[in-house]
């Protein structure tokens, strides 16, 4: 572990580098597939298809993402990480068939892919008890503040003649930004995972407790996806909602997580993680029911502002349960196992978003209102999964040394 001079130190470039990382982010994830076929020309069908193989080549980054890790140290790779997406970026505007485009969005989503685990175990090295929960809170509000900053600039820049082109290069430019913030932090032998590093993948995935952890992350990253995946066929498609309504939705969803997670963070600092995480499981549940409630109202307002509430409520649930999570699975993993055991653990969202579109479909397609009831369901049992674990984990994961 580093040292606390050393830690403070670092913690500044870090968290530059973590804003500037995101500010670019935020000028491309919000047009993804449109800034993809303005910047290559190529139709749109081919686009998808081919972000879809890219994204389908990228799962393989995550766990490959954890072995370096423990072979080297989170550092390098999240380096890495941004050297190979700052070089997709760069290469978009050259490319000019289908082949092309799947080398260079693989290329981009293998960084995104080992990227968090990466980020969140050199969290890990940097700080221990207390101090990661607060450094994974200031994380989490960095890069909110500036996701929504990029989100804003994004359609400035695309009025600009030449926009699509701009956005790529700033892009590509805010990740060597990123490698440089994170370059500047002199290195320690304490950095380097130790040398202990023995029984791989394997001895994560026969770890009972953790594995415990991870399938009850399982049932709140679904749920995480509702804003992005279930809510805008819910919303348009079931209440007749204006499409417009879900922009509303995500800035209050993104500002209040951005505004609120300091906070939140000081109010839990008493509490298990893994009981913290339990009533964030409750107050998710609450907001499926508000969504739920939404349909029999009269359309127009009355559905409009049930959404807005619901998403009140989910955001509140989600500021809860964000820190908690990952400093239970940082504290829970081995030091000399951490790249794989937070790479296990980020493995939910990669199964989240292959089984989210199709199941969230399937269900609205079936009965609209058993989408809701089914997370619930799931949360419920994540809950109370939480507080059968608390137990079983370690003692200083669940409960952190206030410092």
């Amino acid at each position: 572990m580093l040292r606390p001079s050393s830690r403070t130190s670092a913690t500044g470039p870090f968290l530059v580098g973590m804003f500037v990382d995101a500010l670019g982010n935020g000028l491309y994830v919000p047009l993804t597939l449109l800034f993809i076929q303005e910047v290559t020309g190529l139709p749109t069908p081919v686009v998808g298809l081919g972000v879809t193989v890219a994204a389908t080549i990228g799962l393989a980054a995550n766990p490959i993402a954890g072995v370096l890790i423990d072979r080297f140290d989170a550092r390098t790779v999240l380096v890495g990480t941004y050297v190979i997406r700052a070089l997709g970026f760069a290469l978009y505007p050259l490319v000019s068939g289908f082949g092309p485009l799947i080398a260079v969005a693989a290329v981009i989503a293998c960084g995104d892919r080992a990227f968090y685990p990466a980020a969140r175990s050199y969290v890990a090295v940097l700080t221990e008890g207390g101090g990661r929960d607060r450094l994974y809170a200031l994380m989490a509000t960095a890069r909110n503040v500036a996701f929504g900053l990029g989100g804003l600039l994004s359609a400035a820049a695309v009025s600009l003649a030449g926009g699509y082109a701009l956005i790529a290069a700033l892009n590509a430019a805010s990740f060597v930004i990123a490698s440089a913030c994170l370059l500047r932090i002199r290195p320690t032998s304490d950095e380097r995972p130790p040398s202990s590093a023995r029984g791989g993948y394997r001895q994560v995935l026969t770890d009972g407790p953790f594995m415990g952890l991870v399938s009850v992350e399982q049932a709140f990253t679904l749920t995480k996806l509702i804003l992005s995946v279930g809510l805008p066929l819910y919303a348009v498609s079931v209440l007749g909602a204006p499409p417009a309504v879900l922009g509303i939705l995500y800035t209050i969803n993104t500002l209040l997580v951005a505004a609120g997670q300091m906070g939140v963070r000081r109010l839990q600092r008493h509490a298990r993680r893994t009981h913290a995480m339990a009533l964030s499981g409750v107050v998710f549940i609450a907001s499926c029911a508000l969504y739920a409630l939404a349909a029999p109202l009269p359309p127009g307002p009355p559905r409009i502002a049930a959404l807005v509430a619901a998403t009140l409520v989910f955001t509140l649930a989600e500021l809860m349960h964000a820190t908690p999570s990952s400093s239970l699975a940082a504290g829970a993993a081995p030091p000399a196992l951490r790249g794989r055991y937070l790479a296990v653990h980020q493995m939910t969202w990669s199964v989240g978003q292959v089984v989210a579109p199709a199941g969230f479909s399937l269900l609205l397609g079936l009965a609209p209102l058993s989408l809701w009831g089914v997370l619930a369901t799931l949360l419920a049992l994540a809950s109370a999964g939480l507080l059968r674990l608390s137990a079983r984990l370690p003692a200083e994961a669940v409960s952190e040394k206030i410092s």
